[in-house]
């Protein structure tokens, strides 16, 4: 069985363009799961912890755009990659809000799709501060400071 790198929902209105991307990421060793509009993710997004959306712009039941600010509206915090066939000034714009790491344009080569999914999660794994642990000759140094 291979390791899980992580829990990822796909949000995309073609049905084969989501099979598509589930298989990629999943053969690469990602959990994934589908959503076909805006209900279907939020209901999904509610029910589960994610590691990443990875989202279309147009759905039938409204706008990707709509997902995150929702997203950003909520206590989660969860990153997502648009990935949408929409106009460059309108990617633009998608690309300053909160939650949005990364934007690619559709079709994106699955290469390009993997490699994006792995660059968030070296960011992700970059924001993680971790506590520095001191040695014994530090230790001496700051409690003879008391």
């Amino acid at each position: 069985m291979k390791e899980n790198k992580g829990d990822i929902l796909i949000v995309d209105d073609d049905p084969l363009v989501l099979m598509n991307y589930m298989d990629i990421l999943s053969d690469s060793g990602y959990n994934t799961s589908g959503a076909a509009n805006l209900s279907q993710a939020w209901n999904a997004l509610k029910a589960r912890a994610f590691d990443l959306v990875i989202c279309d712009n147009d759905l039938p039941d409204g706008k990707g755009t709509e997902l995150i600010a929702r997203l950003n509206g909520s206590e989660m915090n969860i990153p997502v990659i648009y990935l949408s066939a929409a106009l460059n000034s309108h990617l633009e714009n998608v690309a300053k809000l909160k939650s949005v790491k990364k934007v690619l344009t559709k079709p994106a080569a699955p290469e390009l799709l993997l490699e994006s999914v792995e660059e968030f999660k070296l960011m992700a794994r970059a924001e993680i501060k971790y506590p520095k642990l001191i040695g014994d000759e530090e230790r001496k140094m700051l409690l003879e400071d008391f």
